[in-house]
C-alpha cells in the first residue's frame, strides 16, 4: 500500500487509521511520531490515529472503533439507537465480535462474542450492524425495555426494514410473541 493508498484509506474511514495500516504503506511508527508532533496527525488512542482535517463527526468514537476492529459488528441497544427506531440510550457501546477474535475488552465497550452470518449484518452510515431482526432478538435476550422493542419493531415494521421471514423469527421471543400472533 503507497502513502495515497493509506490517505485514501483513512478518507474511507472516517480519517481513521491504524498503525499496522501505516505500516503497510510505508510509514514507520517513527515517522507516525514525528507526523504527530508536527500536527499533521492527531493521536486518537493506542495504535489508531486520525487525519486532523477530517471533520468531526458525532459517531468519532464508533468510527474509530470499526477501525481497529474492522471485522465487528455493532449490536444490541448500539445497532438499535443507529436504527433510530427507539429511544434507547444505551450504557455502553455493544460490539459483537468472532468467538476467536483478539479484541480486548475497552472502557465503555461491552464485547459480545458470537458468529454473525452475512445475512445478520449490514452496511449503515458506514458502520458495520447487525440486521434489525437480529438486533431486537439481542436486545430481547439482554433485557431491553419491553415498550420500546415493541414500538422499535413497529417501526421497523412500518419503514420496510423486516421481512415476513424476520417477523416470524421473532415471533417466539418476548415480547414479540403476543405483538406478532
Amino acid at each position: 500500500m503507497s502513502q495515497a493508498e493509506l490517505l485514501t484509506l483513512a478518507g474511507s474511514q472516517h480519517g481513521y487509521f491504524t498503525t499496522a495500516q501505516a505500516e503497510a504503506a510505508g510509514i514507520s511508527r517513527r515517522a507516525l511520531l514525528g507526523r504527530h508532533r508536527k500536527g499533521l496527525l492527531e493521536r486518537a488512542a493506542f495504535g489508531l490515529y486520525r487525519l486532523p482535517q477530517s471533520p468531526p463527526d458525532p459517531l468519532d468514537e464508533l468510527y474509530a472503533l470499526q477501525t481497529i476492529a474492522p471485522t465487528a459488528t455493532f449490536s444490541h441497544e448500539t445497532a438499535l439507537q443507529l436504527y433510530g427506531l427507539s429511544d434507547v440510550l444505551p450504557k455502553t457501546i455493544h460490539l459483537t465480535v468472532a468467538p476467536e477474535s483478539g479484541l480486548k475488552p475497552r472502557a465503555g465497550v461491552t464485547i459480545h462474542r458470537s458468529s454473525i452470518g452475512p445475512d445478520d449484518r449490514l452496511l449503515r452510515d458506514d458502520l458495520w450492524l447487525t440486521s434489525l431482526r437480529r438486533t431486537l432478538a439481542d436486545c430481547a435476550r439482554i433485557g431491553t425495555d419491553a415498550e420500546q422493542l415493541l414500538a422499535a419493531l413497529t417501526d421497523g415494521r412500518d419503514r420496510g426494514l423486516l421481512t415476513p421471514d424476520d417477523l416470524r423469527s421473532l415471533a417466539s421471543l418476548y415480547p414479540f410473541s403476543s405483538a406478532l400472533r
